[in-house]
């Protein structure tokens, strides 16, 4: 384990981003790498990013706890639930999935995004 500067980007084709740097942890299992952090934003997430070699899980824990799963060119089931028991759960469909020693770049799209004719652009990197 050893302790990184996290660069999170959020972007959104209608021009709306979440951006921040704060410091996290990276750590190596034989399986997968672990990225985890501290959102800096109003809900503060505890926030985990498990990156296979073909595959990213991010979880945020805190008011808000979402699971999503991204595989390239495929639906997974986005779970979320708030700290007022209001559970949610959709279709994404990841449409770019880059995997690099130092950084995710991800383009997906979740089942409302579609409805609205947008797409989310997740960008971490880390060093």
């Amino acid at each position: 384990m050893k302790s990184v500067e996290i660069d999170f980007n959020l972007y959104v084709s209608d021009g709306a981003n979440t951006s921040f740097i704060t410091t996290g942890k990276y750590i190596e299992f034989s399986e997968f790498r672990r990225i985890n952090f501290i959102e800096e934003t109003e809900i503060k997430a505890d926030t985990y990013i498990d990156i296979y070699k073909d595959k990213v899980v991010l979880e945020r824990n805190g008011q808000i706890y979402m699971k999503m799963e991204y595989e390239l060119n495929k639906t997974n089931t986005v779970y979320m639930k708030t700290d007022f028991n209001y559970e949610l759960s959709m279709d994404s469909f990841t449409k770019k999935l880059e995997i690099g020693d130092d950084y995710v770049d991800i383009i997906y799209q979740t089942e409302t995004d579609k409805e609205e004719g947008l797409t989310h652009n997740l960008v971490v990197k880390w060093k």
